[in-house]
């Protein structure tokens, strides 16, 4: 039940906790504070139980933080998504977190690192990934 599973995670060590967020999003874990690894699993939990938020709601989310309305920051897609990237006859795999991205392992704050990692030379992570069109 998801009700023992809130509370066996909330008595668990912070190595204990890092490896289920290694389970649960398939990366290395970031360097952060044992109450960030309650609350992102802990959410990831429910939201396998019960779904995700709508896009509704997470717009009317949105809608109550003046910092996102002024920056336009938009969802890519909900955590726990997966995009698939064809590079070069390769594909690269990256997954989208709360906070960040997953790829090859390690935790990256921005598509564009990403991308610089695949490509070897600076571009938007966006255009990259094909989540805007290129400007020209």
């Amino acid at each position: 039940m998801i009700e023992d599973d809130l509370k066996n995670l909330a008595e668990m060590t912070l190595p204990e906790a890092k490896n289920l967020f290694r389970d649960y999003f398939n990366c290395n874990p970031p360097k952060r504070s044992r109450s960030f690894y309650n609350y992102v699993i802990g959410y990831r939990m429910q939201e396998l139980a019960f779904g995700g938020l709508s896009m509704d709601t997470k717009k009317l989310l949105l809608s109550f933080d003046t910092k996102a309305q002024s920056t336009k920051k938009k969802l890519l897609a909900p955590a726990g998504t997966s995009i698939i990237k064809n590079y070069k006859g390769k594909d690269y795999e990256i997954r989208i977190l709360e906070h960040g991205f997953c790829f090859d392992g390690r935790h990256y704050k921005s598509l564009s690192g990403i991308a610089k990692k695949i490509t070897g030379m600076r571009i938007s992570g966006k255009v990259f990934f094909g989540f805007t069109e290129r400007k020209r």
